[in-house]
C-alpha cells in the first residue's frame, strides 16, 4: 500500500513537470525568436478548436489514469483494512454439525472431550506456531458454558464461551487484561476462537479471529488438554 501510494505522487509529479515544461519550452522559444516581420509574431503557439480538443483529451487520458491509480490504491486499502473474514457468532458456529462438512476426522457423539483442567494452546501467526501456552478451563455441562484464564505471550487474558458435546465444537473469546505481557501487542483486545474436536490429532483445531482498531487478522488455532508434568510450556512475558 504504501508503495502504490509513492508510485501515485511520483506519476503525479511527472505530469506537473512534464505540463511545466511545455509551457516553459513554448514560452522560450517565443522569447528566443519571437522577432516580428510585417508586424506578424514568428512564435508558432497552438490556437484554435483543435487545440482545444487535443487538451481535453489529454487531460481525460490523464484524469483517467490517476483516477484508476486511486481506485487501485482504495481498493487496496479497504482490503488490507478489513482482510480478516467475520468469523461466524458462536452460537452458530456450535450448533452446525461436523460431520456435515466432509471431514470424518470430526465425529459427533464421541466421548466428552471437555474436561475441566489446564489445557496447553498455540496459535498460528506470520508464518510460525506461537506456544505452547496454558489456559485453565471449566466446562458447565448445564449451561454449555466454559469459563477459565490464562496467559500467552501477549499477556495474561480471561475466558469466557461456549461448547456443544453434541456436535464437538468450542467458541471461545479470550480478552486480554490491560498492563500485562508485552505493551506493544497487548491492547485489551479480543481473540475469538472456533474449534472442532479432531479425532485423529486428539485435540481441538480451528482459527482464531481478530477484529480490532489497531488489528485485524485470522490463521489457525489448537488446543489439547495438558498433562503438566510433560508439557514444556513456553515462557510468559509478565
Amino acid at each position: 500500500m504504501d508503495i502504490l501510494f509513492r508510485l501515485l505522487l511520483a506519476f503525479s509529479s511527472v505530469i506537473i513537470v512534464v505540463h511545466g515544461q511545455g509551457a516553459r519550452g513554448g514560452g522560450g522559444g517565443s522569447r528566443g525568436g519571437g522577432g516580428y516581420r510585417g508586424g506578424s509574431r514568428t512564435g508558432t503557439g497552438c490556437q484554435g478548436a483543435s487545440c482545444n480538443i487535443v487538451g481535453i483529451v489529454v487531460g481525460s487520458v490523464i484524469g483517467g489514469v490517476l483516477g484508476l491509480i486511486g481506485v487501485i490504491f482504495l481498493t487496496i486499502f479497504c482490503c488490507r483494512r478489513y482482510r480478516a473474514r467475520r468469523a461466524d457468532s458462536n452460537d452458530t458456529f456450535i450448533s452446525k454439525n461436523s460431520t456435515n462438512e466432509g471431514n470424518r476426522n470430526y465425529q459427533t457423539y464421541e466421548e466428552d472431550h471437555f474436561r475441566n483442567g489446564d489445557w496447553q494452546s498455540r496459535y498460528h501467526q506470520y508464518g510460525r506456531w506461537n506456544g505452547p501456552h496454558r489456559m485453565s478451563l471449566v466446562f458447565d455441562r448445564i449451561s454449555n458454558r466454559v469459563k477459565g484464564n490464562g496467559s500467552d505471550n501477549v499477556g495474561k487474558f480471561i475466558v469466557d464461551g461456549t461448547f456443544s458435546l453434541e456436535n464437538q465444537r468450542v467458541a471461545i473469546a479470550k480478552t486480554y487484561e490491560l498492563g500485562t505481557g508485552d505493551p506493544k501487542e497487548n491492547f485489551g483486545h479480543k481473540v475469538d476462537l472456533q474449534m472442532i474436536w479432531n479425532s485423529n490429532n486428539g485435540q481441538f483445531e480451528g482459527k482464531w479471529y481478530v477484529n480490532a482498531n489497531h488489528y485485524h487478522g485470522e490463521d489457525n488455532f489448537e488446543m489439547k488438554y495438558a498433562d503438566i508434568s510433560k508439557t514444556p510450556f513456553e515462557k510468559r512475558i509478565d
